[in-house]
C-alpha cells in the first residue's frame, strides 16, 4: 500500500484521490495558461501609422525650409556684388535660385498642411499611442503659423 501511495505521491499525472483529469479547462502541466496563449504584446498600444507619418512629414518640412533658406540666402548673396542700381534689385526676385525656392516653400506648405491632417488622424484613432500624432501635429502647426507670422510682418513692413 506504501508502494502505491508513493508511486501516486511521484506521479504529476495524477492526484492523490485518483482521479484522472483529462479536462481541457483544468490546469495541469501540459496545458499553458490562457495568458500564455495571448500574444504578450497584445496589452501594449501601438503607435498610430498616420501620427508617425505626421511626425516624418513635419521633420522633413523642417528640413525642406531650412535647406532652402540657404539656397536662396546664398543665391541673394551671390547676385548682390553685382547691384548699382534700384533696378537690378527687381532682377533678384527672379533670379532661377529665388524662384525655386519660393517654389520649395510652397512644396513645404502642402507638406504641412498634410502633416496636419495625419496629425489629426492620428490623434483621432483609438487604441493607438498618440505621441508621434502629437509630436507631428505640432511642428506642422507652428510651420505654418511660423510662414504665416512671415507673411504678415512682411505686409507691415511695407
Amino acid at each position: 500500500m506504501d508502494n502505491q501511495n508513493n508511486q501516486n505521491n511521484n506521479n504529476p499525472y495524477q492526484s492523490s484521490s485518483g482521479t484522472n483529469y483529462s479536462d481541457p479547462n483544468h490546469d495541469n502541466l501540459f496545458t499553458p495558461s490562457p495568458s500564455a496563449l495571448e500574444d504578450p504584446s497584445m496589452g501594449r498600444l501601438k503607435h498610430s501609422g498616420p501620427g508617425i507619418a505626421s511626425f516624418v512629414i513635419g521633420l522633413v518640412s523642417i528640413i525642406g525650409y531650412m535647406l532652402t533658406f540657404f539656397i536662396a540666402t546664398m543665391a541673394i548673396n551671390s547676385s548682390i556684388g553685382v547691384i548699382a542700381t534700384p533696378i537690378q534689385v527687381e532682377e533678384i526676385a527672379l533670379h532661377p535660385a529665388v524662384v525655386l525656392a519660393s517654389l520649395a516653400v510652397l512644396v513645404c506648405l502642402v507638406l504641412n498642411l498634410a502633416g496636419i491632417i495625419l496629425g489629426v488622424i492620428g490623434l483621432v484613432l483609438k487604441n493607438r499611442k498618440k505621441v508621434f500624432a502629437i509630436i507631428g501635429t505640432i511642428l506642422s502647426g507652428a510651420m505654418i503659423l511660423t510662414f504665416a507670422g512671415l507673411i504678415i510682418a512682411g505686409i507691415y513692413m511695407m
